[in-house]
């Protein structure tokens, strides 16, 4: 015998996200640190070591 509990939330947009989705928006999220950090870097000196540091870490 199993117990079953309609939820409202079930194939909706407001269900919890898979695994899927946290990874897309991680990976999105570092991307776009890295890009604005290249960019960053012909403007201030404090961005320049920050890229250098994340550069070392990869």
């Amino acid at each position: 015998m199993s117990c079953h509990h309609n939820n409202i939330f079930d194939d909706t947009t407001f269900e919890f996200p898979r695994t899927g989705f946290w990874l897309v928006h991680i990976f999105g999220a570092c991307f776009f640190l890295l890009l604005g950090m290249r960019l960053a870097v012909r403007r201030a000196p404090l961005p320049i070591i920050a890229y250098r540091l994340f550069k070392l870490l990869r």
